[in-house]
């Protein structure tokens, strides 16, 4: 097994993940600790999860996420993005506060930044990364490198926007919608 793929891979798959945990560190002020936590966990554990999906569905599902997950994934990020600029923008500066997000919202945050680990586990399945016959150890090692590579850093991406927060929340929030909508738009790209 090519051990660099993988940690390239592994990388490569959280950098969504490490987007949106800095922006979301940008404008969570409460209960940090927590929210940093249920991140990671969730999204370390989608990223860890899709590839194993696409791997045991291989060629049955590509065509699907190969059609309809960029645009999924598109539509989440700049629905996400248009939603935190217009309530920076909407709301004063004394009534703005953003609460960590419910189960609800961190399931659609782990799958919208997990998309692209589908694919990866539809290549896997394939036999096109890795150059190597996956038995379950193999395949374990795997997932366990992209879920535990995606959970340090979200965590690591959460805590280094805490030192930007002397800015104000409104313009940090409205940084924080912009890289949303980009992270959209480069799904498409």
């Amino acid at each position: 097994m090519n051990y660099l793929e993988l940690a390239m891979i592994s990388f490569a798959l959280a950098a969504d993940a490490a987007a949106y945990a800095f922006s979301y560190g940008l404008i969570l002020r409460q209960r940090r600790r927590g929210a940093c936590l249920a991140l990671s966990t969730i999204t370390g554990l989608f990223q860890a999860g899709m590839p194993l999906l696409g791997y045991m569905g291989g060629v049955g599902l590509r065509e699907v996420m190969m059609r309809y997950g960029e645009w999924v994934t598109c539509l989440i990020f700049v629905a996400l993005g248009v939603s935190t600029i217009g309530k920076a923008w909407r709301e004063s500066e004394g009534e703005r506060e953003v609460l960590p997000l419910g189960i609800v919202g961190l399931l659609i945050m782990g799958l919208a930044t997990s998309m692209d680990a589908f694919a990866v586990g539809i290549c896997l399945a394939l036999g096109r990364v890795l150059n190597a016959e996956l038995t379950a150890p193999r395949l374990a090692l795997v997932v366990g490198c992209i879920g535990l590579v995606t959970f340090v850093s979200v965590v690591v991406s959460f805590r280094l926007a805490r030192l930007v927060h002397h800015f104000p929340i409104r313009w940090l929030q409205t940084a924080a919608g912009v890289l949303l909508l980009i992270l959209g738009v480069q799904t498409l790209i």
